[in-house]
């Protein structure tokens, strides 16, 4: 099992963000994420708030400061980008890390944010599957050509593609809390592992026996893995029966874990507790020493 760890950036500094990065190598975390917002309408600062550096360039400069970890984004919003933007930018990273970048993808949920950047809100799920397939034909030839319903180019050098090949590895999130269903049909087709966001240990199960049984009929199945994203909500005595998953006692959550791996999952990431920055650091630090190994 990989750990990965998602940074609140909105409540960060770019040092506080290098600082935890560097920390989190240290200990032996397997990756780092960061999500992403443009703008930071009501409802996103009400949940968040209002501080989001872009995404890539965040990734690239923590590339630069790092050699091993793992840098992902969890999520880059795919419509807020024009595709070919979005895959310059993310075979960029892909290069600057040595092959370290990890491709979150989602279609985004703040409505105001979409009407401010000029978006069709409603057409954000057309949109992204397009652009998921024009970044992978951008990805994949020197002088690519693609022709879709909202994204066409030929006839042009697109370089640096990425370091890995075929691509970095494409994650497919969705909506908080529930399985979306779009999401994981669009993961079948189009991705390399389903990242959901904050599902209970019962939906996760369930959704990735649906993932595979769409992902089958593709004939993709065995290439689809599994990174699910949860709060690290680590305690000191033992919660019980009726918890949340990944909260309780370092032994509740790593039996969580193996139920995780025993689906097949690679990755399990973590978001961590906001309360401070040494309240992050103390998380990461826990996740390292405590939860892994007893989670082995």
């Amino acid at each position: 099992m990989n750990y990965g760890v998602v940074l609140p950036i909105w409540q960060l500094t770019i040092a506080e963000a290098e600082a935890l990065t560097a920390r989190a190598e240290e200990l032996g975390i397997d990756g780092v994420f960061v999500p992403d917002h443009i703008l930071a309408k009501p409802a996103t600062t009400q949940h968040y708030g209002g501080h989001w550096p872009d995404p890539f360039s965040l990734l690239a400069y923590l590339a630069g400061r790092t050699r091993r970890i793992r840098l992902g984004a969890s999520v880059i919003v795919l419509p807020y980008r024009n595709a070919l933007v979005a895959a310059k930018a993310a075979a960029t990273v892909d290069q600057a890390s040595g092959g370290r970048f990890i491709f979150g993808v989602g279609v985004g949920w703040d409505e105001a944010e979409f009407v401010d950047l000029g978006l069709p809100f409603r057409e954000r799920g057309q949109l992204s599957d397009d652009y998921l397939r024009a970044i992978k034909a951008a990805w994949a030839a020197d002088v690519p050509e693609y022709k879709g319903s909202h994204v066409s180019f030929s006839g042009a050098t697109f370089a640096p593609r990425p370091a890995q090949r075929p691509h970095p590895p494409i994650w497919v999130g969705g909506s908080p809390g529930s399985i979306s269903g779009p999401a994981v049909r669009r993961c079948a087709t189009l991705g390399d592992a389903w990242h959901p966001l904050a599902l209970s240990l019962d939906d996760i199960e369930k959704g990735y026996s649906t993932l595979r049984g769409l992902a089958a009929s593709r004939g993709r199945r065995d290439a689809l893995g599994l990174a699910p994203r949860n709060l690290l909500d680590l305690t000191d005595a033992a919660k019980g029966s009726g918890r949340v998953a990944f909260q309780g006692s370092v032994a509740e959550v790593a039996t969580d874990i193996r139920r995780v791996a025993a689906l097949g999952a690679e990755w399990m990431t973590f978001d961590l507790p906001r309360a401070s920055v040494a309240a992050m650091e103390r998380a990461i630090e826990r996740l390292a020493r405590e939860v892994k190994p007893a989670a082995a």
